[in-house]
């Protein structure tokens, strides 16, 4: 994006607020990104060792920052920009690798570009653990820590201080919030008064801190990282100061508030603004255009390719969202077993679902079903879904069937493996110069009752006026992936939650909109041949507090297979 200019658009933005700013430079920037923000191609070399010296890895990056790194040099404070200081890496002292001589040519690298004289910062969490392994020489350490106890508050700055014998203490990532899951259970929010009370101690110490985040965003497509047990949610609100839909909250009005009463502080609070006006369209009707277990109607939107083991995501260069895997049957059986499958697998025999490979979701995982009536020339189509690869720890995150697939410890050959893009889809319903999504949603079969909840791609139309923010409510449905205008908007998943809306921003509607649906589970509010989605003003979030609801959501899916 920054060789686009968005970047360096949000920096020139970002002068008219804030004089001075530090920047993150990465490489790797977690933020929950896919990824940590690192491209998914570095792991086509399957034993490349990111953010380590290995050559392979170092190469990439300043091939990377040898573009990026002269376009900011306006930016530099010292050029009489907004960039006070730029960040290496991100928490690189919680990272196993320990490589200083990584560390070390990477500080050296930007030196090279920015000068001596610019200032170069690590962040880590607060404690000598972290920092052993996260400072670097000629760098300035930092740490980072929500709201805390200010005995707690005390021995983080300490061991700020161990390594870092003078300069300010600083926590560059205070933390408001946190991320969410899907399946998380509950959400632990710190009160008001105690983030307040943590910001206004820092200030007395004479601290520098910097929130993450001040203004919350969203994990739009495909670019959701991911935890080990799980998933990050399609919302980045991290019920911070700002929301995710850009309103004010309680947590920015008590800010403002305190910084009222600084009497030194050099520029007074501004009048509160308004939020954005919200508007719910009501309900939309969909239609049913084909269904994902139709691998020959899917190869419409897919670039296929044959093999005769199944290759992974990375393996066909589709490194995002889904890859549809297909075979005929060649002998009989029922114990289908997949020994690695990243990350869900849904399948589907002779069009029919039967259950869903999972390899971890929470403590729940499967990789053997037991499939019915299978039968010599069956045809077996199993969807994988990419959930996001892992931010923390980085690993080389491999997608797709990564083993095998066997059928009553026979393995199946002869394998079609189609990457599904959203976008495709999109592009053959708008074809230019001929109305080709009303006459393919005009010829959407009539869903008969035995199958009007079956998985497909869904689409319809609906008139946004006037053109405002909205929420995406899918109450009733499954899992999927939602697409409005052509932009992905990115997963939807209320049968599990805790997200049960999304976002939607004013800028990607227009006065007539198209919206598509790939649903994985099963289609909601379903009469004869149209489904209903809903539209509404407000964020839906359902926490249900119960320990056992990702093992009781599967059991669910299994049983309506």
């Amino acid at each position: 994006m920054l060789i686009r200019g968005y970047k360096i658009i949000d920096i020139k933005i970002s002068k008219q607020f804030v004089a001075d700013q530090p920047f993150e430079l990465g490489p790797y920037n977690c933020g929950e990104w896919e990824n940590g923000g690192l491209p998914w191609w570095l792991i086509l070399d399957k034993d490349i060792e990111m953010r380590t010296y290995d050559k392979r890895y170092i190469t990439a990056v300043k091939m990377w920052f040898d573009v990026l790194l002269p376009k900011l040099v306006p930016y530099l404070r010292k050029n009489g920009g907004p960039v006070l200081m730029v960040q290496l890496e991100n928490e690189y002292g919680s990272y196993y690798a320990c490589d200083q001589n990584y560390t070390s040519w990477l500080s050296a690298l930007i030196q090279s570009h920015f000068g001596k004289d610019i200032v170069q910062y690590t962040t880590d969490g607060p404690g000598d653990s972290y920092l052993k392994c996260g400072t670097i020489p000629g760098v300035y350490p930092t740490i980072d820590f929500g709201p805390s106890k200010i005995e707690e508050i005390d021995s983080y700055f300490a061991a700020q201080r161990r390594f870092a014998n003078k300069g300010p203490l600083v926590n560059s990532e205070f933390y408001p919030g946190w991320i969410v899951l899907w399946g998380q259970t509950k959400q632990v929010i710190p009160p008001i008064m105690e983030f307040m009370e943590s910001a206004i101690y820092m200030y007395k110490l004479g601290a520098s801190f910097n929130y993450y985040m001040f203004a919350g965003g969203t994990n739009f497509g495909f670019w959701n990282g991911a935890e080990v047990a799980a998933p990050v949610i399609t919302s980045y609100d991290f019920t911070a100061p700002i929301s995710e839909a850009g309103d004010i909250t309680p947590k920015y009005i008590a800010i403002r508030d305190w910084l009222e009463t600084v009497s030194d502080w050099p520029n007074r609070p501004t009048d509160i603004p308004e939020n954005n006006p919200k508007i719910g369209y009501g309900e939309v009707n969909l239609r049913r255009l084909t269904e994902i277990s139709d691998h020959r109607a899917i190869a419409q939107f897919s670039r296929c390719i044959k093999s005769t083991y199944p290759k992974s995501f990375e393996d066909i260069h589709h490194p995002l969202g889904f890859v549809l895997y297909s075979t005929k049957l060649k002998i009989v059986g029922s114990n289908l077993t997949i020994p690695l499958i990243k990350d869900h697998g849904f399948t589907f025999l002779d069009g029919k679902l039967q259950e869903v490979f999972v390899n971890i979701l929470g403590n729940y995982s499967k990789n053997w079903m037991i499939i019915k009536n299978a039968m010599i020339g069956s045809n077996l189509v199993i969807l994988v879904e990419n959930r996001g690869r892992q931010t923390y720890e980085t690993i080389n995150d491999f997608k797709g069937i990564l083993s095998n697939v066997t059928l009553d410890g026979h393995i199946l050959d002869d394998w079609v493996q189609c990457g599904i893009t959203l976008k495709a889809i999109y592009r053959q319903l708008r074809r230019p110069g001929r109305n080709i999504f009303y006459r393919q949603l005009n010829r959407a079969k009539t869903i008969k009752n035995n199958e009007k909840n079956n998985p497909g791609v869904y689409v319809g139309t609906f008139k946004a006026n006037p053109v405002v923010d909205t929420f995406f409510d899918p109450t009733g449905w499954g899992k999927g992936q939602v697409m409005i205008n052509g932009f992905n908007i990115g997963r939807y998943w209320p049968s599990l939650g805790p997200q049960v809306t999304l976002y939607i921003p004013a800028p990607i509607l227009r006065r007539n909109n198209i919206i598509i649906l790939l649903e994985l589970e099963y289609a909601g509010n379903c009469i004869t041949n149209q489904c209903k989605i809903n539209f509404i003003d407000h964020p839906v979030f359902n926490f249900t507090d119960n320990p056992y609801h990702v093992e009781q959501y599967m059991k669910k899916t299994i049983g309506n297979a």
